[in-house]
Protein backbone atom coordinates (compact mmCIF):
# COMPACT_ATOMS: atom_id res chain seq x y z
CA UNK A 1 0.00 0.00 0.00
CA UNK A 2 2.66 2.37 0.49
CA UNK A 3 4.76 1.34 -2.20
CA UNK A 4 1.10 2.32 -4.15
CA UNK A 5 0.98 5.83 -2.50
CA UNK A 6 4.99 6.35 -3.05
CA UNK A 7 4.38 6.14 -6.99
CA UNK A 8 1.30 8.19 -6.81
CA UNK A 9 3.39 11.24 -5.15
CA UNK A 10 6.07 10.83 -7.43
CA UNK A 11 3.73 11.20 -10.55
CA UNK A 12 3.05 14.92 -11.95
CA UNK A 13 0.81 17.04 -10.93
CA UNK A 14 -1.43 16.79 -14.39
CA UNK A 15 -1.02 12.98 -14.11
CA UNK A 16 -1.92 12.68 -10.31
CA UNK A 17 -5.23 14.63 -11.77
CA UNK A 18 -5.68 12.40 -14.32
CA UNK A 19 -5.26 9.34 -12.26
CA UNK A 20 -7.67 10.99 -9.79
CA UNK A 21 -10.04 11.66 -12.32
CA UNK A 22 -10.05 8.05 -13.40
CA UNK A 23 -10.88 6.45 -10.11
CA UNK A 24 -13.08 8.59 -9.34
CA UNK A 25 -14.60 7.81 -12.53
CA UNK A 26 -14.20 4.17 -12.02
CA UNK A 27 -15.67 4.81 -8.26
CA UNK A 28 -18.82 6.54 -9.35
CA UNK A 29 -19.69 4.04 -11.97
CA UNK A 30 -19.34 1.36 -9.67
CA UNK A 31 -21.51 2.88 -7.39
CA UNK A 32 -24.06 3.34 -9.75
CA UNK A 33 -23.82 -0.26 -11.01
CA UNK A 34 -24.63 -1.40 -7.05
CA UNK A 35 -26.88 1.10 -6.18
CA UNK A 36 -29.04 -0.02 -9.52
CA UNK A 37 -28.38 -3.63 -8.53
CA UNK A 38 -30.34 -2.54 -5.22
CA UNK A 39 -33.06 -1.61 -6.47
CA UNK A 40 -33.27 -4.15 -8.75
CA UNK A 41 -33.54 -6.10 -5.63
CA UNK A 42 -35.61 -4.21 -3.88
CA UNK A 43 -37.74 -4.09 -6.70
CA UNK A 44 -37.71 -8.47 -6.76
CA UNK A 45 -38.63 -8.38 -2.70
CA UNK A 46 -41.40 -6.49 -2.81
CA UNK A 47 -42.80 -8.47 -6.18
CA UNK A 48 -42.16 -11.80 -4.29
CA UNK A 49 -43.57 -10.09 -1.17
CA UNK A 50 -46.98 -9.12 -3.07
CA UNK A 51 -47.27 -12.49 -4.94
CA UNK A 52 -46.66 -14.47 -1.60
CA UNK A 53 -49.60 -12.70 0.11
CA UNK A 54 -52.04 -12.95 -2.83
CA UNK A 55 -51.28 -17.14 -2.46
CA UNK A 56 -51.38 -17.09 0.91
CA UNK A 57 -55.01 -15.31 0.63
CA UNK A 58 -55.75 -18.19 -2.14
CA UNK A 59 -54.75 -20.58 -0.22
CA UNK A 60 -56.91 -18.73 2.81
CA UNK A 61 -60.36 -18.36 0.45
CA UNK A 62 -59.39 -22.67 -1.48
CA UNK A 63 -62.11 -24.29 0.87
CA UNK A 64 -64.84 -21.41 0.33
CA UNK A 65 -64.05 -21.33 -3.47
CA UNK A 66 -64.38 -25.01 -3.18
CA UNK A 67 -67.30 -25.10 -1.86
CA UNK A 68 -68.93 -22.29 -3.76
CA UNK A 69 -67.76 -24.51 -7.33
CA UNK A 70 -69.53 -27.46 -6.08
CA UNK A 71 -72.62 -25.56 -5.13
CA UNK A 72 -72.55 -24.26 -8.61
CA UNK A 73 -72.34 -27.86 -10.47
CA UNK A 74 -75.01 -29.25 -7.77
CA UNK A 75 -77.22 -26.35 -8.72
CA UNK A 76 -76.67 -26.58 -12.65
CA UNK A 77 -79.32 -27.46 -14.98
CA UNK A 78 -78.98 -31.21 -16.51
CA UNK A 79 -78.94 -29.64 -20.01
CA UNK A 80 -76.04 -27.52 -19.86
CA UNK A 81 -73.36 -30.07 -20.07
CA UNK A 82 -72.89 -31.80 -23.74
CA UNK A 83 -71.75 -35.48 -24.24
CA UNK A 84 -69.48 -35.00 -27.48
CA UNK A 85 -72.49 -36.73 -29.59
CA UNK A 86 -74.91 -34.19 -27.99
CA UNK A 87 -72.12 -31.60 -28.79
CA UNK A 88 -72.08 -32.60 -32.89
CA UNK A 89 -76.05 -33.30 -32.95
CA UNK A 90 -76.70 -29.54 -31.59
CA UNK A 91 -73.70 -27.98 -33.98
CA UNK A 92 -75.08 -29.86 -37.05
CA UNK A 93 -78.72 -29.16 -36.35
CA UNK A 94 -78.10 -25.12 -35.88
CA UNK A 95 -75.61 -25.15 -38.91
CA UNK A 96 -78.70 -27.34 -41.18
CA UNK A 97 -81.04 -24.61 -39.86
CA UNK A 98 -79.08 -21.84 -41.00
CA UNK A 99 -79.06 -23.36 -44.36
CA UNK A 100 -75.64 -24.30 -44.43
CA UNK A 101 -73.38 -27.65 -44.69
CA UNK A 102 -70.64 -27.96 -43.02
CA UNK A 103 -67.90 -30.47 -43.18
CA UNK A 104 -67.08 -31.44 -39.72
CA UNK A 105 -63.75 -32.31 -38.61
CA UNK A 106 -63.89 -35.40 -35.83
CA UNK A 107 -64.25 -33.47 -32.26
CA UNK A 108 -61.18 -33.63 -30.31
CA UNK A 109 -61.72 -33.72 -25.88
CA UNK A 110 -59.52 -31.94 -23.49
CA UNK A 111 -60.49 -34.36 -20.35
CA UNK A 112 -60.29 -32.57 -16.97
CA UNK A 113 -61.26 -33.26 -13.52
CA UNK A 114 -64.56 -31.05 -12.86
CA UNK A 115 -65.07 -29.98 -16.82
CA UNK A 116 -64.21 -31.35 -20.37
CA UNK A 117 -63.73 -29.13 -23.40
CA UNK A 118 -64.72 -30.36 -26.51
CA UNK A 119 -63.41 -28.59 -29.96
CA UNK A 120 -64.53 -28.93 -33.01
CA UNK A 121 -63.39 -27.23 -36.47
CA UNK A 122 -66.22 -27.24 -39.17
CA UNK A 123 -65.61 -25.89 -42.70
CA UNK A 124 -67.90 -24.19 -45.06
CA UNK A 125 -66.97 -23.48 -48.37
CA UNK A 126 -69.15 -21.34 -50.96
CA UNK A 127 -71.54 -19.66 -48.66
CA UNK A 128 -72.75 -16.13 -48.52
CA UNK A 129 -72.34 -13.91 -45.42
CA UNK A 130 -75.88 -13.54 -44.06
CA UNK A 131 -76.30 -17.63 -43.44
CA UNK A 132 -73.04 -17.24 -41.63
CA UNK A 133 -74.00 -14.73 -39.63
CA UNK A 134 -77.23 -16.52 -38.78
CA UNK A 135 -75.50 -19.33 -37.63
CA UNK A 136 -73.25 -17.34 -35.25
CA UNK A 137 -76.38 -15.97 -34.12
CA UNK A 138 -77.96 -19.24 -33.40
CA UNK A 139 -75.32 -20.49 -31.32
CA UNK A 140 -74.84 -17.72 -29.39
CA UNK A 141 -78.69 -17.54 -28.65
CA UNK A 142 -78.98 -21.29 -28.50
CA UNK A 143 -78.53 -21.37 -24.53
CA UNK A 144 -75.79 -24.30 -24.57
CA UNK A 145 -72.32 -24.09 -23.55
CA UNK A 146 -71.81 -24.07 -27.22
CA UNK A 147 -69.29 -20.62 -28.36
CA UNK A 148 -67.04 -19.97 -31.40
CA UNK A 149 -63.92 -19.88 -30.49
CA UNK A 150 -62.47 -19.13 -33.59
CA UNK A 151 -63.67 -18.17 -37.15
CA UNK A 152 -61.58 -17.55 -40.53
CA UNK A 153 -62.93 -16.40 -43.43
CA UNK A 154 -61.43 -16.03 -46.75
CA UNK A 155 -62.72 -15.01 -50.17
CA UNK A 156 -63.95 -17.93 -52.33
CA UNK A 157 -61.49 -18.05 -55.21
CA UNK A 158 -64.15 -19.33 -58.40
CA UNK A 159 -66.70 -16.79 -56.95
CA UNK A 160 -65.69 -13.87 -55.28
CA UNK A 161 -68.27 -12.50 -53.85
CA UNK A 162 -68.90 -16.40 -51.65
CA UNK A 163 -66.70 -16.97 -48.70
CA UNK A 164 -65.00 -19.81 -47.56
CA UNK A 165 -65.24 -20.32 -43.88
CA UNK A 166 -63.10 -22.07 -40.99
CA UNK A 167 -64.92 -21.86 -37.46
CA UNK A 168 -64.06 -23.60 -34.05
CA UNK A 169 -66.51 -24.08 -32.01
CA UNK A 170 -66.35 -25.45 -28.33
CA UNK A 171 -68.22 -26.91 -25.88
CA UNK A 172 -68.01 -28.03 -22.56
CA UNK A 173 -69.65 -31.12 -20.54
CA UNK A 174 -69.31 -30.71 -16.60
CA UNK A 175 -68.79 -33.62 -14.28
CA UNK A 176 -69.60 -34.23 -10.72
CA UNK A 177 -67.18 -32.55 -8.44
CA UNK A 178 -66.93 -35.41 -5.77
CA UNK A 179 -63.11 -34.76 -5.64
CA UNK A 180 -61.36 -31.70 -4.28
CA UNK A 181 -59.52 -28.65 -5.54
CA UNK A 182 -56.24 -29.80 -4.83
CA UNK A 183 -56.33 -32.96 -7.21
CA UNK A 184 -57.62 -31.02 -10.03
CA UNK A 185 -55.18 -30.98 -12.96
Amino acid sequence: MSSLRERFFRLGRRERFLATVLLSALLVFYGSHLFRQLVTLREDLDRVRADLAYQEEVLERGPLIEARINRLLAAREARQSLTVAEFTEIVDRLSREAGLRPDMDPVETREGSLVSVHGLVLSFDDVALVPLIDFARSVRESGRPVSIEEMVLSVNERQPTRLDADLRLTGFEFHDSTGSLARAP
